[in-house]
């Protein structure tokens, strides 16, 4: 039985929401920065990696004045409601790698709506052998699943969702899309026609839960394949609704879309110890680790007859602070210690990985002084040997 050893370095300042720092984005373009331009029109025709049906509008925004934002660009999506009641799809991506069957994976993504007062969105999502089309025969066995309570954000009129999903392993596409609501309090006016709603999207992620899972064989031919297709929308209109799938030309061989593991050595006779430092590893919001704390790292590690055979690095926060801001923070102290780790040849450099999650694993509630301090961590996962 392999055993790991969990060092927690607590860390003293306000931390917020980072996304998932180093682990692989399944999704391509998620952060909607690279741009595709259509060769029939020659201008731009939306963002490389995401399609939509022909009913739906798109504009590029820039993200001055936005802080949260990542990037340059976020995905301004129009799209009309018709008083459907189950999920309308608004946009939708191929992913280049297979789900690896009976894994987790956290999506979440950052929106901003705007529709008339008396709708209510509800985010959704189906990830699925095809693109969600209503009412096609080949998405009747497709389920898609609203993503509950998406979280008010520091900037006005932004929200963070997040949906875990668990594969099944047959997923080539995920589907994002709406499941809008009409109040109907006795007194109110029931809306008619066509109502028209804005969603604004950045930072979308498809993250696997386990660090080790790397990206596949295909992964480059793949996204060099899905980005070559130009959005022409009345042909992909037809092959969407045809079959939920778009014509391109993919690597043949099924087997270079599975992930490859990417382990970190576990090997034999290794043995465990936990070791906890303080909650002031840090100062307060800077990365830089304190010399106490550096005294006592290489006291623990430089005094040990074992040596650190692989680590994991996983930074977790609170939930209080500017989300930009506790983003760089947060990957930027996971990086500290991988820099002491090897500027004091306790491990060599590519036997490390980092992991940020943010607030999405608290230890402890965030409504307290002391729930707010126990998840202001970061947790060195390590594998150690024996010295020969």
């Amino acid at each position: 039985m392999h055993l790991r050893l969990i060092l927690l370095l607590l860390i003293a300042a306000n931390a917020g929401i980072p996304a998932s720092g180093q682990r692989r984005n399944v999704l391509l373009n998620g952060d909607f920065e690279d741009i595709n331009t259509c060769s029939e029109y020659n201008s731009e025709c939306g963002v490389e990696g995401w399609f939509y049906l022909r009913e739906v509008k798109a504009q590029m925004l820039g993200n001055e004045g936005t802080p949260a934002m990542l990037g340059k660009n976020s995905y301004l999506i129009y799209y009309d409601w018709r008083g459907d009641q189950g999920f309308t799809p608004i946009i939708g991506s191929l992913l280049p790698c297979r789900l690896q069957a009976g894994h987790a994976y956290t999506f979440r993504g950052m929106i901003n709506v705007k529709l008339n007062a008396q709708l209510e969105f509800k985010p959704g999502v189906a990830i699925s052998p095809a693109y969600y089309v209503p009412r096609r025969k080949f998405a009747t066995g497709f389920v898609p699943q609203e993503i509950a309570q998406p979280e008010p954000m520091t900037e006005k009129g932004w929200f963070r969702f997040e949906y875990r999903y668990v594969a099944k392993g047959d997923e080539d596409y995920l589907t994002f899309g709406s499941f809008v609501s009409q109040d109907s309090t006795a007194g109110k006016r029931q809306l008619t026609g066509t109502q028209t709603i804005a969603v604004t999207l950045d930072n979308f992620e498809l993250v696997p839960e386990d660090p080790t899972e790397g990206p596949c064989e295909a992964w480059e031919g793949m996204r060099s394949a899905i980005y070559a297709y130009d959005f022409r929308h009345k042909e992909m209109d037809y092959a969407l609704y045809a079959t939920g799938k778009l014509k391109l030309l993919l690597p043949a061989d099924p087997a270079k879309r599975e992930p490859r593991p990417q382990p970190v050595a576990v090997r034999k006779n290794e043995v465990s110890d936990t070791l906890r430092l303080g909650d002031l590893s840090f100062d307060f919001n800077k990365a830089n680790l304190r010399d106490s704390t550096r005294a006592r790292l290489a006291s623990y590690f430089k005094g040990n007859d074992r040596f650190a055979d692989s680590i994991i690095i996983e930074g977790h926060t609170d939930s209080v602070g500017n989300d930009a801001f506790n983003l760089k923070l947060s990957q930027a102290r996971c990086v500290a210690v991988e820099e002491w780790l090897t500027a004091n040849n306790i491990i060599q450099p590519g036997n490390i990985r980092i992991a940020a999650y943010g607030r999405s694993r608290p230890e402890a509630s965030n409504r307290t002084t002391e729930g707010r301090a126990r998840n202001r961590r970061v947790e060195l996962i390590l594998y150690w040997r024996e010295k020969p």
